[in-house]
């Protein structure tokens, strides 16, 4: 969410005149900065990263003392909770909330997958859930990144609060170009890992977490491997988390250490490239998800998408991603075989309501919208 919020307003900030972040304290920083057109303000009080006791103090009491209003606030998920209490202080402006997913979400998802860890954490959620209720009457407008969000936030107990005149569906966006096929990178990456470009490499971005099945893929990749295929692909894990132990140890159980390799913690900035030297995506997820931007990435990279069916929910996407039951390994394996066959140019595929640019613009539309509203 992190990520997504800063290219959305430094994308903003190029098309109005101030653009200002609050946010929690940053390691390494100190004070008020300035950085890609955007005005961060960090609250040195706080937890990084976290929305904590803190920053709910600290926060409510930045918007106390502030002299002039903000035309609008956006709160990335529950961040501007404290604040949106007090928006008597600036009658004028309206409070948008940015949804990612919800309460419901989030337990239907630790009930779609579940482990003693997640289980334990579902009174947590439930609590969130109530806090939700109590707080979406405050806002002006609920914008969903996809169509899973929508259906949740229309559905009860969320629409008791979240009523429909309010949500909004504004789908994640990513600039194509910062994604865009990179030959060079393909090569370097590929020479790093050992694979030649005959080989076809299959790949996972993202955090490992249970809910997001990886395992899945490795199942995926055991069946191609009892096909005689085992020395034409090779599965390619991007990231880390805390399912990590528990995916090399099934890894090494089902005898896959010539076919997986795992990259570890990257940065960002760095994820592009390894899309580049893909071949296929995979997003093999239990989880009931708002928008991932992995798959955005990926196809603006041009690479074909393989999702688990029913995961996300958008008409424009599913005409280009390849649903299939991911819990089903031979299923899996089979659309995998079926999407590299032939290699096609590699282009930008994303349709344009997820370009960063257009989806900029529909929130600035909607925010002088609702400040003119505000202000009637």
């Amino acid at each position: 969410m992190e990520t997504l919020a800063w290219r959305l307003a430094a994308e903003w900030a190029r098309n109005v005149p101030r653009v200002h972040m609050v946010t929690t304290a940053i390691p390494g920083r100190t004070g008020a900065f300035t950085e890609d057109g955007i005005q961060v303000t960090p609250l040195a009080r706080t937890r990084p990263g976290r929305y904590s006791r803190a920053w709910w103090e600290e926060s409510r009491a930045h918007w106390a003392a502030i002299g002039t209003p903000p035309g609008v606030v956006f709160s990335v998920s529950a961040g501007s909770y404290s604040v949106v209490r007090e928006r008597a202080l600036h009658p004028h402006t309206p409070f948008v909330l940015q949804a990612h997913g919800t309460s419901a979400m989030e337990l239907g998802s630790k009930l779609r997958a579940p482990t003693a860890r997640s289980l334990a954490g579902t009174p947590k959620n439930a609590l969130s859930l109530v806090r939700d209720l109590a707080r979406y009457r405050d806002f002006d407008r609920l914008i969903a990144v996809g169509d899973n969000v929508v259906e949740s936030l229309t559905a009860a107990p969320q629409n008791w609060s979240a009523t429909p005149d309010k949500i909004r569906l504004i789908p994640n966006g990513v600039r194509a170009e910062d994604h865009a096929f990179d030959g060079a990178a393909r090569d370097r990456i590929r020479r790093a890992l050992g694979i030649d470009d005959a080989t076809v490499l299959v790949c996972c971005v993202g955090r490992l977490h249970v809910q997001k099945r990886v395992d899945r893929a490795l199942q995926a990749a055991a069946a191609l491997r009892d096909r005689g295929l085992g020395d034409r692909f090779r599965f390619l894990m991007v990231g880390d988390g805390p399912d990590d132990g528990r995916l090399r140890g099934l890894v090494r159980k089902l005898q896959l250490e010539k076919m997986v390799v795992f990259t570890g913690r990257v940065d960002a900035d760095a994820v592009p490239d390894y899309y580049s030297a893909a071949d296929v995506s995979l997003l093999t997820t239990a989880r009931l998800e708002g928008l991932p931007m992995a798959v955005l990435e990926a196809l603006a990279s041009g690479l074909p998408c393989v999702v688990t069916a029913g995961s996300i929910r958008s008409e424009a996407l599913s005409r280009v991603m390849h649903e299939v039951d991911t819990s089903n390994s031979d299923a899996l394996a089979d659309v995998v075989l079926k999407v590299t066959a032939d290699r096609a140019p590699r282009e930008n595929l994303l349709p344009p309501a997820f370009l960063l640019d257009q989806c900029a613009r529909d929130y600035l539309a909607d925010f002088a919208h609702l400040i003119t509203q505000r202000r009637a």
